[in-house]
């Protein structure tokens, strides 16, 4: 009989599980580029010259020690005694701005594997200009019919979510028009009244006035005299239709639609869709306001985009249908699978990196894919980058660990904007097998026969092992603690068999197979157990039935393995 065991150093076992037990407190990120998890808005708008309390954009990204730089249109920010950037938090804090301080900006997050970007965004200015000076005019309406006041020479009002129209009447600021099912301002600023009323002029001045939310302002002009022509008697009129305005909303964003339809009673409005269902004012997709002149689609999505139609109602008389278009647009979108996706490669392979941009339907197609690595444009030559499929595709070549790890970036632009997806591409170590048991072993009982594995991998993962047994029928299963298999913990490397307590080793005869892996390798090493009942030399010596020698050597063949014969 042959006794042979392979054991293992009881310190290399400690520098394993340690090893392992250090992977799973820290984890990939550490030794990953940056990925970039701010979301920025397109647009961000703060007043000139004026000190400022809340006026912090804040860029953070994952994955180990970062340090964060700021750009303002492609030259770097440096602190200042009015803005300030914080390289260990991301933040850029703005006290004063100046002019020079408008522009657009970028945030880099950098670590020792690479640099990962966020959009481009604009810094403007917060403005409300003022009405100009000049004499009030009058405008004249008749009794029970439409009236409508403009807004004249309305001043600059940016930007437009914290601007809201004010109408005024009589002197100062104090007395409001309100808005009701009567009167209504529309998206111009100018004020409708659907029917008039001897009441509506008082001999007081209509002002118009626009405030600004952010900067707290409000600034009136526009004084006009509106001055009412009696009637003789109440029309019957029907609705008619006096102001419409299309919509515009980016993919995912709130878009709004306005129609205003006068007559006497004042109209009810009615919304129907682009797929003909009339709009209910339900919560998550549609919401009407303004006694019906308002209908605000909550989240725009492609198909909510089409022609809708709007109706004015007076005791069941209906206006003819207006038709308002809602435009949904958006920068250019990835679409399918596989697109801008991280990649863990082995040293010596090939990464790719898809990006399909695309426009939204019904609009002009993209620009061409552009790519940066770590902010950095490609210098496609010498054969390491491959770029094909009009720049959509990417492939890096025979990948490093040092020079291919890093944070991809595609861009592609519109009219409606710019797309900038990242992917990370991390270069690892292959599994490498330091130590591993002979090819086969005999066995007889009383032995003790000790499997052991040796392999070490990228420092950033943990490697795992699994153990199976194929007996000489073809009988596969996976290896569990019994009274004659013994596997190694927490790493399961080492493998015993035992046949002291054992009657008849042919229990443990067969292949084994140990499969070592991670998520992105493995490897795998077979091992063939016999006993002296089984000989490859002599084949009368063989104690089995009639035919399960020529299965013995079947089974073999299948394998493809190089049974020792001893």
């Amino acid at each position: 009989a042959v006794y042979q065991t392979i054991t293992m150093d009881w310190r290399l076992c400690l520098v394993l599980l340690l090893t392992a037990l250090t992977c799973v407190v820290w984890g990939q990120d550490d030794q990953m580029p940056p990925k970039m998890i701010s979301t920025f808005k397109n647009e961000y708008y703060y007043p000139r010259d004026s000190i400022l309390t809340d006026a912090s954009i804040n860029c953070k990204a994952w994955n180990g020690q970062i340090h964060y730089e700021w750009k303002r249109n492609g030259v770097v920010v440096p602190n200042s005694q009015f803005v300030s950037i914080d390289g260990s938090t991301g933040t850029l804090k703005f006290v004063k701005i100046a002019n020079e301080d408008y522009g657009t900006y970028q945030c880099f997050a950098t670590n020792d594997y690479g640099t990962s970007l966020s959009k481009l965004f604009k810094v403007k200015e917060s403005r409300l200009g003022s009405f100009p000076a000049g004499d009030p005019e009058e405008v004249r309406c008749k009794q029970f019919e439409h009236c409508k006041i403009q807004c004249r020479d309305k001043p600059i009002c940016l930007p437009d979510s914290q601007c809201r129209v004010q109408w005024k009447i009589g002197v100062g600021t104090k007395s409001n028009v309100y808005n009701n099912i009567r009167i209504g301002v529309d998206g111009n600023g100018d004020l409708h009244i659907m029917w008039t009323k001897a009441n509506d002029w008082n001999g007081l001045q209509y002002r118009c006035g626009v405030w600004q939310e952010q900067r707290k302002i409000f600034v009136v002009g526009s004084d006009t005299t509106l001055r009412i022509d009696p009637a003789r008697s109440i029309p019957n009129s029907e609705p008619i239709s006096v102001f419409k305005k299309n919509g515009k909303a980016m993919y995912g964003g709130k878009g709004v639609l306005r129609c205003m339809f006068s007559g006497y009673p004042a109209p009810d409005v009615e919304w129907i869709s682009p797929t003909k269902e009339v709009i209910k004012d339900t919560d998550g997709k549609y919401a009407i306001s303004d006694f019906g002149r308002v209908l605000t689609i909550s989240h725009a999505e492609p198909e909510y985009e089409g022609f809708y139609i709007c109706k004015g109602i007076i005791r069941k008389v209906e206006s003819g249908p207006e038709r308002v278009f809602f435009n949904v647009t958006s920068a250019p979108i990835l679409t399918g699978v596989n697109q801008m996706r991280d990649e863990i490669v082995l040293v010596g392979k090939k990464a790719t990196f898809r990006c399909e941009a695309e426009s939204l339907p019904n609009e002009e197609p993209p620009t061409f894919p552009i790519w940066k690595k770590n902010g950095v444009y490609l210098v496609i030559d010498g054969g390491k980058y491959i770029i094909s499929e009009n720049s959509k595709l990417l492939e890096v070549i025979d990948v490093q660990k040092g020079s291919d790890t890093g944070t991809y970036q595609c861009m592609s632009e519109n009219s409606e904007g710019v797309l900038l997806k990242e992917a990370i591409l991390k270069v690892i170590d292959p599994i490498t097998i330091r130590e591993r048991p002979l090819g086969s072993y005999k066995i007889v009982l009383g032995d003790v026969l000790n499997l052991a594995v040796v392999a070490d991998t990228d420092p950033s993962l943990t490697l795992q092992y699994k153990w199976m047994f194929t007996d000489y029928q073809g009988n596969e299963k996976e290896i569990e603690n019994s009274e004659y298999w013994k596997i190694s913990w927490p790493n399961n490397n080492n493998l015993t068999i035992d046949v002291t307590q054992v009657t008849d080793p042919g229990v443990v005869t067969g292949v084994y197979q140990l499969k070592i892996y991670h998520n992105y390798d493995q490897k795998v090493i077979y091992v063939t157990i016999e006993t002296d009942i089984i000989t490859t030399e002599n084949e009368s010596e063989v104690f089995l039935p009639d035919g399960q020698i020529q299965l013995y050597h079947m089974f073999q063949n299948h394998l493809g393995l190089a049974f020792s014969e001893k």
